[in-house]
């Protein structure tokens, strides 16, 4: 095979891996694979419910972890800013954020409509809507 059909069939391969790949994450998104549900912007709250002044936003764009995820520049929060959220997904209901290093946080739906983090997992941290 010539150096030009190897590089021809190279491509083929990749464009068929790019197309399968789609129309899986179309597929997810079809059936309920988390992504509208929890997408859109919050602020981020701490014990009691006390503003950080941090805001995340969850794209659905494909990102680390399922999703993308966007901590607002102007976040003082250490801890916020140490976890640096990159990611994220919905798990058996559970919002999951993926931070830059890889770990994640699970976070449970109150009634009140705000994402409060699992309380074994560290200290209080809750995601009200905008």
């Amino acid at each position: 095979m010539t150096s030009r059909l190897r590089s021809l069939e190279r491509r083929r391969r990749a464009l068929l891996l790019a197309v399968a790949a789609s129309a899986w994450s179309a597929a997810a998104l079809a059936a309920g694979g988390g992504g509208p549900s929890a997408a859109g912007r919050y602020n981020i709250l701490r014990a009691e419910d006390k503003d950080t002044g941090c805001m995340l936003t969850l794209e659905t764009r494909g990102g680390r972890g399922g999703y993308k995820a966007q901590l607002a520049p102007a976040c003082r929060d250490n801890g916020v800013v140490v976890f640096d959220p990159i990611g994220w997904t919905l798990e058996r209901g559970r919002l999951v954020l993926v931070a830059r290093k890889g770990h994640k946080a699970h976070f449970d739906r109150g009634d009140d409509g705000i994402w409060r983090r699992d309380p074994a997992e560290g200290k209080a941290l809750g995601l009200k809507p905008l």
